[in-house]
């Protein structure tokens, strides 16, 4: 698999790990991130306020340049609610996807939104954990790693060796 693009990417709540996780494995992997949180801050910065039509238009385009150069990278968002058109474009493209699901529960999602300050994305933890259920519920079977409760403190390792293992 080693002349495949790849994309490595994430389903999971907001704050479930995603960015740890992509950070570690961009090191160790060589691989350049996409980081959906990036071009929020910047629409923030830009404008002052976050405009969501803004931040969709330039994170398309960013993605869409990315693929279209055929680079490798890992992509540093949640898939959850976006995988059907997202998988699209990657097999449109050729492109492998290895898929991290961070499969956490309401319990540790609480704690870690609290020790974040993630107090918006507290008040809709339910919402969250819903749209992260319903994507197993429906892609369970594209996924290639489970990061649960019980893998939590050894997320980062247990990541870079189911991908490394898989490519």
């Amino acid at each position: 698999m080693k002349n495949k693009k790849i994309c490595i990417t994430f389903a999971g709540a907001v704050g479930s790990s995603k960015t740890p996780i992509s950070n570690y494995l961009s090191t160790k992997l060589n691989l350049p991130i996409f980081n959906n949180d990036a071009i929020r801050s910047e629409v923030i910065e830009d404008l002052e306020i976050f405009d969501s039509e803004e931040h969709l238009k330039r994170r398309n385009a960013r993605l869409e340049e990315i693929i279209k150069n055929k680079h490798s990278f890992i992509c540093d968002v949640s898939i959850d609610r976006e995988w059907e058109e997202f998988r699209k474009k990657l097999i449109s493209s050729n492109y492998i996807c290895f898929i991290i699901s961070l499969d956490l529960s309401k319990m540790l999602l609480t704690k870690l939104y609290q020790a974040k300050q993630y107090f918006e994305s507290l008040e809709h933890i339910n919402e969250l954990i819903q749209d992260h259920d319903n994507f197993l519920n429906k892609y369970s079977d594209d996924v290639n790693l489970h990061i649960t409760d019980k893998d939590f403190i050894n997320r980062i390792h247990i990541s870079y060796n189911a991908a490394k293992k898989y490519f």
